[in-house]
C-alpha cells in the first residue's frame, strides 16, 4: 500500500515540476532573468523530490515482494 502511494507522489512532483517549467519560459520571455532562474532552481529541486519518492516506491515493492 505505501509503494502505491510512494508511486502516486513521485509521479504528481514529477508532473508537478512541469508548472516551474512552464513559468521559467514566461518569466524569460519577459526578460525577468532572476525569477526564471528562480523557478528553474524550484523546478528541478522538485523533480529531484519526485526521483527520490519513485527510488523509495521501487524499494518498497522489492521489500514487499520478498
Amino acid at each position: 500500500m505505501r509503494a502505491r502511494v510512494y508511486e502516486i507522489l513521485g509521479v504528481g512532483f514529477l508532473l508537478g515540476s512541469a508548472y516551474f517549467f512552464y513559468r521559467t519560459v514566461e518569466f524569460l520571455a519577459r526578460s525577468d532573468y532572476v525569477a526564471g532562474l528562480m523557478a528553474l532552481i524550484v523546478g528541478f529541486l522538485v523533480i529531484r523530490a519526485g526521483v527520490d519518492i519513485s527510488r523509495l516506491a521501487v524499494a518498497e515493492t522489492r521489500e514487499e515482494s520478498q
